[in-house]
């Protein structure tokens, strides 16, 4: 009698995977040993006994586009043109068939898995923010305040509790927690969300240096930072008189290069609107799955992308972005860092 692990979806993944190693005449422990995996893990996965990791089928899919049967994982700036877009087919054939064994198994975890604040490792989630300047504190943000609380300091607290909400249901197992800036060494090697631009947000300038995408200041924006692209063109926020009607938000994703299994996600704006509303895009119930079909159909990568967005303001409520509308998609880059 088959097992129940092998019938199904969960038949055709494993099978994939077997026949992807043996159109390369390699063995298991050979495979294990190239993708840095136990001999064991190749196996659970090939019998289905248990389900690899989108970060393992990612590897999978660079490995066998490049034609590898020796040595580790290539980095993807090594493989040509025919070989990237190999690698894409081969990574979305893979998740279609390890979603389609997430159905089956557990449709609410499934659904909870396709969210994209769902890390599948189950590791350490920082929110990280940053923090006000003295003089724009609330008189409880102030230590010696008895009824001191720290975030009350958070230059970009809707953002941060809408994030910290959607991270929480979505990774039930994960530690997360809001940061104002301080990190130490173990928490550099965590999930990392930075919320803000360079000029609340150290990290955020630090990270993002070699980007096409810089904030700097502007002398018609004089409270917040505006994005320029290329050291060129400008971005600026769209006012009615003295009134926010439009921000631009960023969002973006690339491997944290500490831990190359885990992420850095940047939502900002020019001013903090923009950055709650690049959160909200993909928070919003209304609005999340719109935009990240968008996000699945036309990005490479999800672990290694940017967009800069419209973001609506009306009478002081942040409108979510609908990023399949042309217009509220500003500009599209991958990240090489």
């Amino acid at each position: 009698m088959a097992r129940p692990g092998n019938q199904g979806g969960t038949g055709r993944l494993g099978s994939r995977l077997r026949e992807l190693r043996e159109s390369r005449g390699m063995t298991q422990l050979r495979l294990g040993r190239s993708l840095g995996v136990a001999v064991s893990s190749i196996s659970s996965w090939e019998s289905g006994a248990k389900l690899p990791p989108l970060t393992r089928l990612a590897d999978y899919a660079t490995f066998f586009a490049a034609g590898a049967t020796t040595g580790g994982v290539p980095p993807e700036n090594q493989l040509t043109g025919e070989q990237r877009e190999e690698r894409l087919r081969l990574k979305q054939e893979l998740d279609r068939l390890r979603t389609a064994l997430d159905e089956m198994r557990d449709p609410v975890e499934a659904e909870a898995r396709q969210d994209f604040w769902h890390f599948p490792d189950g590791g350490p989630v920082l929110i990280v923010t940053g923090g006000l300047s003295e003089k724009h504190w609330s008189p409880l943000g102030t230590p010696s305040e008895p009824n001191f609380l720290s975030l009350a300091r958070c230059a970009d607290l809707d953002a941060a509790v809408e994030l910290f909400g959607t991270v929480r249901a979505a990774n039930p197992r994960s530690e997360v927690e809001i940061r104002l800036e301080n990190l130490g060494d173990d928490d550099l090697r965590a999930h990392l969300v930075f919320l803000g631009s360079g000029a609340a947000n150290p990290w955020v300038e630090w990270l993002t240096a070699e980007w096409p995408v810089r904030q700097v200041p502007d002398e018609d924006v004089p409270d917040g930072s505006v994005f320029e692209i290329d050291g060129e063109r400008r971005l600026k926020p769209g006012f009615r008189g003295d009134q926010l009607v439009e921000d631009v938000g960023m969002l973006a994703r690339i491997p944290n290069p500490n831990n190359i299994r885990r992420t850095l996600t940047f939502c900002s704006g020019v001013f903090t609107r923009g950055g709650f509303g690049a959160v909200r895009c993909l928070t919003d119930p209304q609005a999340r799955d719109r935009n990240l079909s968008y996000l699945r159909d036309n990005v490479e990568d999800l672990d290694r992308f940017g967009v800069l967005m419209r973001v609506p303001v009306m009478r002081h409520v942040t409108g979510t972005p609908d990023l399949q509308n042309p217009a509220n998609r500003l500009y599209e880059w991958r990240p090489k860092t």
